[in-house]
């Protein structure tokens, strides 16, 4: 059981040591790396909260300010633990995606946000949160550029048909590997697609995969829920 995880090798290497716990064999092919694009930085003043859609958002700010008393709303529980394991010890899991982190923080109470994030946006929260009165100051921290071609043991398992499952997180990404798969001549015929939203899956529907697959929600827990239920594994202890 072989499986191709493609998210930046921070996030594959967390859900390798998950995956190779339950005999599924990871290779890593990270499709992005993170790239800090601010070298310092000062919160604004009257920031009540953080709101985070990632743990590179939580890793990017933690490296540019020592503050850890606002309290952490993040998107799913992967997200959390990145807040405590950087100190932030006020830390609540909307455990789901974009919306259900609005939900959180419309409940929360508190009026001014900030949200650290990548060059690509996940949901428009500013837009969102100002139908309830609520601000947010975007912080643009970081951006995923592009890697470039497989490594060669992940060319020659995709040529060979010998991996399982193709883990595709994200519209961009997919986009990124469908033009790569172009350049190796990949034999997909019995390989799987498992894609965190149709929106991801949309452009690979013409690699040739055996059959796509689409996370119950799109989040990492149903992704790795997916995964699982593909490999008949899904009896395992959940970890994310």
């Amino acid at each position: 059981m072989r499986v191709l995880l493609t998210r930046p090798l921070a996030e594959s290497r967390a859900l390798a040591e998950i995956l190779e716990e339950e005999g599924i064999e990871p290779l890593i092919w990270p499709l992005t790396r993170i790239v800090p694009t601010v070298a310092e930085l000062k919160l604004p003043f009257n920031v009540d909260a953080l709101l985070f859609t990632s743990a590179n958002g939580v890793r990017a700010l933690a490296a540019l300010t020592d503050r850890r008393e606002l309290p952490a709303l993040c998107v799913g529980g992967a997200t959390a633990r990145a807040a405590r394991k950087a100190g932030f010890v006020n830390c609540f899991t909307a455990e789901g995606d974009v919306s259900a982190l609005v939900d959180l923080a419309r409940r929360s109470g508190l009026r001014n946000f900030v949200h650290p994030r990548g060059r690509d946006a996940a949901g428009d929260l500013k837009g969102w949160l100002a139908e309830s009165g609520q601000s947010v100051a975007d912080l643009v921290l970081y951006e995923a550029r592009e890697t470039g071609p497989p490594p060669a043991p992940v060319a020659a398992a995709l040529a060979r048909g010998r991996v399982d499952l193709v883990t595709i997180w994200s519209p961009r990404n997919a986009t990124i590997l469908a033009r790569n798969l172009g350049t190796i001549d990949p034999n997909l015929a019995a390989t799987e697609l498992v894609a965190i939203s149709p929106a991801a899956a949309a452009p690979l529907a013409g690699a040739g995969f055996h059959r796509v697959i689409i996370a119950e929600s799109p989040n990492s827990p149903a992704m790795l829920a997916a995964i699982r239920r593909a490999f008949g594994t899904a009896g395992q202890e959940n970890r994310e």
